[in-house]
Formats: structure tokens, sequence, C-alpha cells
């Protein structure tokens, strides 16, 4: 086990000293100091070392989690488990991380008898929803602890094997672009008190759809994170908790990232808001937000620092899925969004975007490349999604247009309705084209393009005659643009892949027209289905 201490940080630079510890009771002078240390830089809450309780402030979840020593039946474990936890701590290993692998390794401890009988843990390591988190965590403990039968315990151990990764569950993409539409329609027309209780919601859903962000990283958003430079561009700092850490001193890194102006006045406007209100802070949601939306019920939460916990704001977002989603707008769906779940959609916005791999890497705050390549298994379902949603919203007035960048929210014009005109009319007011009438008659044919059946001029409109062939006509044309739209994607796919390997400026602008080629056929794909749902309707 490894004992890491910073001993020297002068600017950037810092320096770090490695032990190889062992557990040996002739140390524990030692640890008390590291103790000490960990406790006087606010790391360790405990009035002493004996104390059986101590509490670890957890910048993740913003809490104190409590580390709980409760196993004196096996006092030189339990003295164990005391510096083990020190070791970890010191390693900046999270608080909830720390507590975790205790508990596991106290039930261990508990059901083998002090870690004597291996047919026992044997049957623990399977019984545990995370086996191999559990098996390594009795792994990780035996390299610093001696057991007599240290040996047969890392068989056991090394023979669970590690859970089979999965792509993280969505919700259905239909269900997306459902709470897409109703998120911003609802913040339109809400009414002050609606606003200020759900705006979180707004902030989160436009910030983190075009920026892949953890919650908790959302959450950690200062109240001055965004600002706009002498060039008139716009910019948000973040920080990005899930980085490997050398020492429990060690800070998130910060990054910067350009944003649009939208964004920048939503963030503003609001910070505007809390400041009329008498609210301030240095984080933008802040902890006397949460008790004035909450009406003040429940008891004021012991929080780390003056800002959101995730419980908090999975308890809004809850909410706003019954109260406004739900009853609202009486609209209902398979899976409730996350508020983890829009890191996963801002990978898949951007791939289809046009931003290479080592841009998203950079953005969504991964260190490995392939760490977003699984992501890209959703694209196709992703657009399928769309091009439905734009139809659906060119049939229904209900639901308005979306503020924001990307494929969430992405340019939503109005969709003219050919249907108002009957044969005869349409035949008098406009000129003839193939199983239908064009209405641009002042700039025929200097608008048209390659054909007539994407274009926002075009009314579907064949006689009865040729109605039959007419459809037929309009399902050829979305089938091959739906295997084009596949094709489309599968390029940028490889040619993504081609970049991260070696960056050329050829495959970035090819990256990019391609994605420009991908928008032009997704929004031809809505035309035509919605020419085809229409005609549907309207018989």
């Amino acid at each position: 086990m490894e004992l890491i201490r910073n001993i020297d940080s002068r600017g950037i630079s810092k320096v770090y000293v490695k032990e190889k510890v062992f557990f040996n009771e002739n140390d524990l002078e030692k640890y008390i100091d590291i103790f000490e240390e960990l406790k006087d830089d606010g790391f360790i809450i405990a009035s002493s070392y004996e104390d059986i309780k101590w509490r670890l402030p957890c910048t993740s979840t913003n809490q104190y989690i409590p580390l709980k020593f409760d196993i004196d039946m096996y006092k030189e474990i339990k003295q164990a488990l005391k510096i083990y936890s020190l070791i970890l701590i010191a390693k900046g290993k999270s608080a909830s991380w720390v507590r975790n692998i205790i508990e596991i390794l106290k039930k261990a401890v508990l059901v083998t008898n002090g870690l004597k009988q291996t047919l026992q843990l044997d049957n623990f390591l399977h019984s545990e929803n995370r086996s191999y988190f559990a098996a390594r965590a009795v792994l990780g403990f035996t390299d610093f602890y001696f057991i007599p039968n240290a040996n047969e315990i890392r068989t056991i151990c090394e023979a669970v094997q590690s859970e089979e990764r999965r792509n993280r569950e969505l919700p259905p993409f239909l269900d997306i672009f459902i709470f897409d539409e109703i998120v911003n329609d609802f913040f339109r027309k809400a009414s002050t008190g609606e606003l200020l209780r759900y705006k979180a919601i707004q902030l989160w859903w436009a910030i983190t759809n075009i920026i892949p962000m953890r919650p908790t990283d959302f959450l950690k958003l200062k109240s001055n994170c965004v600002w706009n430079d002498d060039n008139g561009r716009y910019w948000i700092t973040l920080s990005r908790s899930k980085k490997v850490k050398q020492s429990v001193r060690d800070t998130p890194p910060l990054q910067t990232i350009q944003i649009n102006k939208d964004i920048f006045n939503l963030v503003n406007n609001f910070k505007l808001h809390l400041f009329q209100i008498g609210i301030k802070s240095d984080y933008l949601l802040p902890q006397s937000l949460y008790q004035i939306i909450n009406w003040g019920k429940g008891r004021k939460k012991n929080v780390v620092e003056d800002r959101w916990s995730i419980e908090q704001f999975s308890s809004l977002l809850k909410h706003f899925h019954q109260k406004i989603i739900k009853d609202l707008y009486q609209e209902d769906y398979t899976m409730e969004l996350l508020p983890s779940h829009t890191r996963h959609l801002a990978i898949t916005n951007l791939f289809l975007q046009g931003f290479n791999m080592l841009s998203i890497a950079k953005m969504a705050g991964h260190d490995e490349l392939n760490s977003q390549s699984n992501y890209y298994s959703h694209a196709e379902n992703f657009i399928d999604s769309y091009v439905y949603t734009l139809v659906k919203s060119g049939l229904s007035n209900r639901i308005g247009s979306k503020m924001g960048d990307g494929f969430i929210g992405w340019r939503r014009e109005t969709i003219d309705k050919g249907k108002r005109y009957s044969y005869e009319e349409a035949k008098e007011q406009f000129l003839n084209a193939k199983y239908g009438f064009c209405k641009d008659k002042d700039n025929f044919p200097i608008n048209c393009g390659k054909d007539c059946r994407p274009c926002s001029f075009y009314i579907f409109k064949p006689s009865i005659n040729e109605y039959d062939k007419g459809i037929k006509w309009l399902e050829m044309y979305s089938e091959d643009i739906g295997t084009e739209i596949k094709n489309v994607v599968q390029i940028m796919i490889s040619t993504s892949k081609a970049l991260s390997s070696s960056y050329r400026p050829d495959l970035d602008e090819s990256l990019k027209s391609r994605s420009h080629q991908l928008q032009q056929l997704m929004d031809h794909k809505s035309m035509v289905e919605y020419k085809l749902l229409e005609d549907h309707f309207n018989e």
C-alpha cells in the first residue's frame, strides 16, 4: 500500500513522496500525526483519532459522509481500518468511495470471523451487488494488512470477474425531445414564481446539452462562471471533478469553454434576479435559493459548500416531471430524465455537429479518446427521433420553438401546411409541379433545388388518379434519405476515429462538411415525412 504525502508546493509545481507501507501498530503515532494534519485542514471532522465515527466532507455529494469503525470485537483490524482510511484520504480518494471501501471491509471481516473463513468470504463476495468492487476492496486491504491465509484470499478475490461494462441506458430519444420542447415552451409562458422555482432546470438543460458536464460539475458552477472578452466572445469556466488526484490537497482543474450569447445572457439574467431578491453567493445555485423555491420545507441541509446537492436538484427535477410534464402538459413517457443523462446527450450532439473526437474529449473532460466512442452508437436512433419530433411539431402549434444550440433546440422553422388549399384552389393560385404545386411563383425557378420533395415551397397535392403514385414517390425519397443519413453517420464515425490518432485539417474539414450534409438531410427527411403524415391526417 502506498502512502502519498505532499511535502512541497510552489506555484503550479508540487512535490510528493510515495512510501510503501504495511500495517504496524508501532507506527501508530505517525498516523495520529497524519490524522491531526487532515483534521486541521478540514478533510476529517472528529474530536480525536480514537473516535468511533469520523465525518468526511464530500464535495461530490456536497454532504458530510460518516465513516464508522464500529467493529470492536476485532480491535487490531479496527486499528488497521482506521490507518487504511487515513492513507486513502491522504491519496485524495473521494469521501463516499472511502466510506464504501470501509463498509465492504467491515462486512467481510464480520462474516469471515476476521478474514479467517475463506469459504464464507467466497459466498459473501458473490452475494454482493458489486461483487468485483468488493473483491478489489478486500484484495487491496491484503496488500496493507497481513493475513496468514492471504494467498488463498487473493486467489478467491482474483477469481471474481469484472462486471461487463454497458453503455449507460438513456431514455428513449422521443421522450427526450418531448422534454426538450416542453422545457422551452414552459419557460416562455411561466409566471414569475414558476420561472424562479424551476430556473435551475432551464440552466441545466441549456448548458449541459451543449457542454458535456457531470451533474456535480454543473452544481459547482460559480456565480461568475460566464464572462466575455474584448473580442466579443463568450466563455464559461467550470471545474472537472473526475480527475485522478495524487493528493487530497490537489484541487480539480478548471476548464474554459466558449459559449454563445444566449447562454451568457441566460446566466447573467438569472444572477440579476438573485441579486434583486437579496441572494449573494460564490455559487450560481446557492442553498438560500433552494430554501426559497422549496418554500422553506424541511430542515436546512448541512452542506459542505453553499450550493445545491445532487439530491436537491434531483428532487426539483422529479417535481418538474410530475407537476409540469405530466400534470400541466399531459405528457407521459417511458423513463424520466436524470441529471446525469444530459452529459451523454451532449456528446452525441457534439458528434453530430461535426466536432472531432479530440475536441469532444477535451470538452467532456475525458482523459482517453475512446471514452466517448460508445455514445456514437446512439447517433442513428437520435436522428430518427429528431426527425419524427420535427414532423410532429409541424402538425401541432401546441409546442413552440427552442432557444439553444445543437440538435436539441436547433433550428425549428415552422413547416408550412399545404393542406390549407383544395386541389382546385392550389391549381388556380400556384404553379404546377410533379404531384403538386409550387408556391414560389415570383422566383421560380431561381430558388429551386435538385428535388421538389424537401422544398418548403412545395405543396404535395396529387390529382385523384395520381395519388398512389405520388405517395410512393414521396416514400421512396424518404427511404433513400434514410439510407444516405446512415451512410453519412458511419463516415463521420470513421473520420472521427481517424482524427483521434493524428490531427489532419483535411479530415477535420471533411467532418464539418459531413455534419452540414447530415443537417440538410435531416431537414429534407423531416419535410418529406411531414408531407406524408400530413396527407394521412387529412384523408
